[in-house]
């Protein structure tokens, strides 16, 4: 039976955007009390959250990769390729030069400051980081890279459109290896062999070159998104099997994170561990994916029109505007708790802080990933804002 591409916006996939984001947060929040190397550290840390990081680490970046996918196929419904193509670059290379050259230095210029290798200003800091030699030794991205990933990715989905017939086999495919609990089984297969075989070679460094195991997972999930946007079927299955994988998503996080500093999760030459990881990766987003589908699809409103185009903007501003404060709060020695509710509420309410002046700016619009259409205009009817960012140890950024 053949499906009719997405021809509406689904609210449960903004909202799942907008949850992730706020995830993202914490996260980086916590990575300043982790006990691994990050931008600027507090003098606070806390073992426990090399434990606690395997919670949303193994499928958060896994899941906004597939709703960014399944974004751009409602973008680009009713549109040719290289409408697609032209809009999508419109949309992600103004604002990830202009992170390059104006969000990204004072990250890096700070964390040098902290760790006492850089003495001078932000100026000196930017003329060497863009000379020749600083230009040859690599530019930074840090939470860019999920940006460029999206661009390149989006290059790959376009090229799908172009082969028609590649597409609605592609779909079919899908919806005859998915059907039932093989929604389930195949993909933590998937993502268990790959964290086997592939990420032991190559790891995950968010730099776009030989990054082959983030390629495999990351492409994947979004290619796979951009093709079951519209697959009613394949929705009405993640709706079917989300208790099944609430389940085994319950099972497997306190597992996984057992396993995270457990001499034991190196047993079996790590099959257990990867095992176990692409368990709890695949089955929360399933998870997510079936509650949301039946209870947020049609849960819209002005609310979730205005997260769903403040979080774009709020994810360029976000590590910002976090390094520089964790940068100026670290000498005052708040205690752990008031420190991390600041630099939370500071996080968030400077990311907005951010959305409110670019959408009021003809000129600022296209700069933080907003369309270049007059102030205060209402969210985009798709489903999709690229956004995510890495943190340390394996998806740091």
């Amino acid at each position: 039976m053949t499906q009719a591409a997405p021809a509406q916006r689904r609210a449960d996939l903004d909202w799942i955007r907008v949850a992730a984001f706020g995830l993202l947060i914490l996260f980086h929040v916590s990575l300043v009390y982790a006990p691994w190397d990050w931008h600027v550290h507090s003098k606070h840390t806390f073992a426990w959250l090399a434990e606690a990081t395997a919670i949303t680490g193994p499928w958060r970046l896994t899941l906004l990769f597939l709703v960014s996918g399944a974004a751009l196929r409602f973008m680009s419904r009713r549109y040719s390729p290289r409408e697609v193509l032209r809009a999508r670059m419109a949309r992600l290379a103004p604002p990830l030069l202009f992170g390059i050259l104006v969000l990204v230095p004072p990250q890096s210029w700070l964390e040098a400051v902290d760790k006492g290798s850089w003495t001078a200003g932000l100026g000196s800091w930017w003329l060497r980081e863009f000379s020749p030699a600083g230009i040859a030794d690599g530019v930074p991205l840090n939470h860019l890279w999920f940006v460029e990933y999206i661009a390149v990715y989006s290059l790959a989905a376009v090229a799908l459109m172009t082969r028609p017939s590649w597409l609605a086999a592609l779909e079919r495919s899908l919806d005859r290896l998915l059907a039932g609990w093989r929604l389930l089984v195949v993909p933590i297969l998937f993502f268990a062999l790959a964290r086997q075989l592939v990420f032991p070679w190559f790891g995950q460094t968010n730099q776009l070159i030989g990054d082959w195991y983030n390629h495999l997972t990351s492409l994947g999930v979004f290619l796979f998104g951009f093709a079951v946007a519209g697959r009613e079927t394949i929705w009405k299955t993640f709706e079917a099997q989300r208790w099944r994988a609430l389940a085994l998503a319950l099972v497997s996080t306190p597992l996984l994170m057992a396993l995270t500093t457990h001499p034991g999760g190196l047993a079996f030459n790590g099959w257990v561990k990867h095992c176990v990881h692409g368990l709890e990766q695949w089955s929360t987003i399933a998870a997510i994916l079936g509650f949301g589908s039946l209870h947020l699809r049609r849960a819209d409103g002005p609310a979730l029109r205005y997260l769903t185009d403040a979080v774009f903007p709020c994810y360029l501003a976000h590590q910002t505007i976090l390094v520089i404060v964790i940068y100026l709060a670290k000498p005052l020695g708040l205690p752990a708790a008031v420190e991390a509710t600041l630099l939370v509420a500071a996080t968030l309410g400077g990311g907005l802080l951010v959305y409110e002046l670019a959408r009021r700016s003809g000129v600022l619009r296209p700069l933080w990933g907003l369309k270049r259409s007059g102030p205060v205009q209402a969210s985009p009817p798709s489903a999709a804002t690229d956004a995510k960012a890495a943190g340390r140890p394996a998806e740091a950024a």
